[in-house]
């Protein structure tokens, strides 16, 4: 379809979805099967054959083969892998739920936070049994298929532990994000599984405390803290899961847990023995233990005294809210847990009749009752002011800094604390105007100033921003005119030298160079002028290289080392100079070269992918192949016919197919297999 984005055969692409430092991800139907895909397409440079760019396209097709050998419910599926002179791309599931960090920026329930852990768990746990090590664990590569299934993502820096496969990365080089990897990853040593665990032990500490325990100023403070540093003991209300984080994040590998399994194991041990901890989970208590386990996320049944039930896992019930209540559980016996939820009622009626006898007889004194509200809302205004939600609340949230100063104020008249915040507010909104002006963003200060006097009407600390912000108008105004002479003397400039460099003569080149000089003196940062200096250089490195011989070379090149005093600091003419003796020496081999062996290139691709089972030639004869003969796979040959076989690993069928070789080009054949939709893929999943 004409939408402007690439083409692939067999999808219909509707939309990007996010770029990385090597690849683009779209949206996109797959026609065959009807479903929606994420399609992860591999950006190429210019050179797609250059060693950089090869190797990088190796990296990324591998990302996608080890998904695929991961067929798991909380690892994203892959549908289908293809590489080939037009494209390298991976179709993968398309996961609508959004990101763990989303979720993060709102704060997540203790239960929430739980079942998140165990089913990453269990997906990492997979992986290294599978002997892959992912080796980036962080919230932005968790991804929801559902509102409660979280599913790992990006392997693009994973690598497998027993070594037998390319590694994806040199030895010792530091991968990986700074705040969640392991002490042995940032001393560049080999990795296992739990360095995986301690990753996951980081995140499950942020989700509790909703900080991680390892913070800095910088990347390389950050990554000291790890190694040398204990994390800060975990608040008191989660002091029964402290002896498990002071294991999963030991410094030594050793100290951990053996297995993911083993932590999953220790942790769910301590719930099913803790009605504590089950009831600040805000699981129903009328549940046996395994049905409530199987609401986090623990897939093993366990005893429990109200015996094991065969139905499917429950949903982890939402927080009550001012608006939607927390579920009412049905009808049935009296339990202890009833009888304090009526006793609660009873209170609360006491207590509105409480208030509103207060209120009818103008009693100003607040109640015990009123005086804890009054505090929880100075001490939520308190948080949101740290958090800068000063006039407007964050999407989810319950309110702003001042809905909160507002609510004592109408409770509590004169409350010190509320003043105080009302204060604060008001100097950290002219603050905020004062570093826009101070980065020249004066649209910005002036909408931070109209919107905090419309709140704060008369606040002291807002009274000089608006003269400051007609002072910095002025001054941005005087400032344009002289930049917009500047300007328009530079574009001339400009012209001139371009006029010099499409002539191309020795005379106008040499003038050219002495303009751009004339410019960088007067800017030496300006864009316009240092790509003029870049064209220039390029300009002569064409005139080089396009020698056909040496006379024409050496003439060129002693122009060249004339210049040389003026034109040696700048880093491009230096490598110019340092590259021309090269230049020499392959104009005298291309002379004396005889014709290259006739080799060609065979590309096998496979939709989905599949495994090369063997290679023939004309005459029968086997031909080597790597150990891994996962599609796609180029090989060089010598010029020929050459039979191919693949199999198709999920079903186990295999095509032969007949395709010719010729020397100095590159061959592709592709294998057809049935794409297995998502019930086939799943059912060689892992649990």
């Amino acid at each position: 379809m004409g939408n402007g984005y690439i083409q692939i055969p067999g999808y219909e692409i509707l939309r990007p979805l996010g770029a990385g430092g090597m690849s683009t991800v779209y949206l996109a139907l797959q026609r065959s099967l009807d479903r929606t895909v994420a399609i992860k397409v591999m950006r190429r440079g210019g050179d797609a054959a250059a060693a950089d760019a090869a190797q990088s396209e190796k990296r990324f097709l591998l990302e996608g083969r080890m998904m695929a050998k991961l067929p798991h419910r909380n690892i994203v599926a892959v549908y289908d892998i293809v590489s080939n002179e037009d494209i390298a791309y991976i179709a993968m599931e398309y996961l609508a739920g959004g990101a763990l960090t989303d979720r993060m920026r709102t704060g997540i329930a203790l239960g929430d936070a739980v079942a998140v852990i165990v089913q990453v768990a269990a997906a990492l746990e997979f992986a290294h049994e599978h002997g892959v090590v992912h080796r980036d664990l962080k919230p932005a590569n968790i991804m929801f298929r559902d509102s409660g299934t979280p599913v790992l993502t990006d392997f693009g820096i994973a690598r497998y532990q027993d070594g037998s496969a390319t590694r994806l990365t040199q030895t010792g080089m530091l991968v990986g994000t700074p705040t969640y990897m392991s002490p042995e990853q940032i001393n560049g040593l080999q990795v296992d599984g739990r360095a995986d665990q301690y990753s996951l032990g980081i995140l499950f500490y942020e989700l509790l405390t909703g900080a991680p325990p390892f913070r800095g100023d910088t990347p390389i403070a950050v990554l000291m803290a790890h190694l040398t540093q204990a994390p800060a003991p975990l608040p008191a209300e989660f002091a029964a899961f402290q002896d498990i984080f002071d294991r999963v994040l030991a410094k030594k590998c050793d100290d951990r847990y053996p297995t993911l399994k083993a932590f999953s194991d220790d942790l769910k041990s301590r719930l099913v023995h803790s009605d504590t901890l089950l009831t600040r989970l805000q699981l129903d208590p009328n549940q046996t233990s395994s049905e409530q386990l199987r609401a986090l996320g623990f897939y093993t049944s366990m005893p429990s005294s109200g015996g094991a039930r065969m139905s499917v896992s429950a949903q982890i019930p939402a927080p009550a809210t001012a608006d939607q209540p927390a579920a009412t559980p049905s009808a049935g016996p009296a339990t202890p847990a009833r009888k304090r939820k009526a006793w609660i009622a009873i209170a609360a009626v006491v207590a509105l009749l409480a208030v509103i006898l207060w209120g009818r007889f103008g009693h100003r004194r607040l109640s015990h009752d009123e005086q804890e509200l009054v505090n929880l809302w100075n001490d939520r205004a308190t948080t949101l002011i740290q958090s800068g939600q000063l006039l407007v609340a964050a999407p989810g949230s319950d309110g702003s800094a001042l809905d909160f100063v507002h609510k004592v104020e109408q409770k509590d008249p004169g409350n010190a604390r509320a003043e105080e915040a009302r204060e604060l507010i008001g100097k950290q909104l002219a603050a905020q105007g004062d570093a826009a002006l101070a980065d020249k963003r004066i649209d910005d200060a002036a909408k931070i100033e109209a919107d905090a006097l419309a709140a704060l009407p008369g606040d002291k600390s807002l009274a000089g921003l608006q003269q400051r912000i007609a002072q910095a108008r002025e001054q941005a105004k005087a400032q344009a005119q002289i930049q917009m002479q500047t300007a328009e003397n530079r574009q001339k400039a400009h012209a001139q030298v371009t006029a010099f460099l499409d002539a191309g003569t020795d005379a106008e080149l040499r003038a050219a160079f002495d303009g751009i000089g004339q410019l960088l003196a007067a800017d030496a940062t300006d864009k316009d002028t240092l790509a003029l200096r870049a064209r220039a250089v390029d300009a002569i490195g064409k005139r080089l290289q396009a020698a056909s011989n040496t006379d024409d070379f050496d003439a060129m090149a002693a122009f060249v080392k004339g210049r040389g005093d003026d034109w040696s600091a700048d880093p491009a003419w230096a490598k110019l100079v340092q590259d021309m003796p090269g230049w020499r020496a392959g104009i005298v081999a291309a002379a004396q070269a005889q014709a290259v062996a006739n080799v060609g290139e065979l590309l096998l691709n496979a939709t989905p992918w599949a495994r090369v089972d063997a290679v023939a030639d004309g005459n029968g004869r086997a031909i080597a192949l790597p150990d891994d003969n996962s599609t796609p796979l180029l090989l060089k040959l010598p010029a020929g016919t050459y039979s191919v076989v693949f199999r198709q690993p999920l079903d186990g069928k295999s095509r032969q197919m007949t395709i010719a070789v010729e020397g100095k080009k590159r061959a592709t054949l592709t294998a057809g297999f049935a794409a297995p939709d998502a019930k086939e893929y799943f059912k060689h999943a892992g649990p």
